[in-house]
Parts: structure tokens; sequence; C-alpha cells
């Protein structure tokens, strides 16, 4: 009975750790990561990651996940979107995704579609960072380090083009 209780113990304490921190990124932790600007003349004049009133565009990165690719070669899928709220059809956009401190961009978005006011881009087409290409290894463990620790705190959104009607 004793050796019962103590594995049992040990169970509850790994499940209530377990559910204490993330092992990964989740969809909650997405959800919080908003960039919102202000625009002038259609150019983007101020953007931030903390909330200010009636913003003329969002940026949201909801979509960020882990998959595997020919069940070997694991990779991430990604893309960002934006939410018009200037009142003019956006018709094409360009996002960086970066990472604080770092000098290059980590990947950038082509959001190339019309988003009419108070609507949201897709993520029909997105990016597949994979694990076995060289050239965008870099990104690839950024990427990694930022999904594993359900940290994306050290990322950071602006936008670099905006087409209206």
């Amino acid at each position: 009975m004793k050796s019962f209780k103590y594995i049992f113990f040990l169970l509850s304490s790994f499940i209530v750790t377990g559910f204490a921190k993330a092992d990964y990124l989740r969809e909650d932790d997405l959800k919080s990561f908003v960039v919102s600007c202000y625009l002038e003349n259609e150019i983007p004049v101020f953007c931030s990651n903390q909330q200010i009133d009636n913003p003329h565009l969002k940026i949201y990165l909801p979509l960020f996940k882990s998959v595997m690719v020919d069940d070997r070669i694991h990779a991430f899928r990604l893309m960002a979107t934006i939410e018009n709220l200037s009142k003019k059809n956006l018709v094409g956009a360009k996002v960086l995704l970066k990472s604080k401190g770092m000098d290059s961009n980590i990947i950038e978005f082509i959001i190339n579609e019309k988003i009419k006011y108070k609507m949201v881009s897709t993520t029909d087409y997105s990016h597949l960072i994979r694990s076995d290409v060289p050239k965008i290894r870099q990104t690839y463990d950024i990427l990694h380090s930022a999904y594993y620790n359900a940290d994306i705190s050290n990322f950071e959104m602006a936008i670099t083009e905006l087409h209206f009607d």
C-alpha cells in the first residue's frame, strides 16, 4: 500500500508540473502575439506589440506549427495575417518576422489577397521551413527554439510594404 501511494504521488506531481509549463508553443501563445499599426498616407508610421487605440492594421502570427515531411524530415509551417481596419481595401502586403538581436530577417511573408475593411487575410499560402535545407538552418534553429520553449517574446513583426486599391 505504501508503494502505491508513493507511485500515485509521483504520477500526480508529474502531471501537475507537466501542465504548469508547455513543452511547445500553443495556440494561446500565438493569440497574444499581436502588432498594431497606425498609418499615414497608406504608410505605417507607428507599430507596437502593446495595445493601442483605433489601429489601422493588426498583424498576427496565427500559424506556427511543427510538422513532419515525408515521415522523416521535421519542419515548421507558419504564416502571418493582417486585419484591415483602415477603411480602404488592402490588396497586398509584406510582413517581416525578426528575432531581437539578429541582423537578418527570419521570414518575409507576402500577403497577396484582397482584404476588405474589418477582414483578416488567410493562412492558405504559408511558409514551410525544413530542417534539411542548409541555407535556412539558422532560421529553422530559431523557430525550433521558440516553438519548443514556448517563447516567442524575442520575435518582432514589421510591415515593409502595403498596397491599397
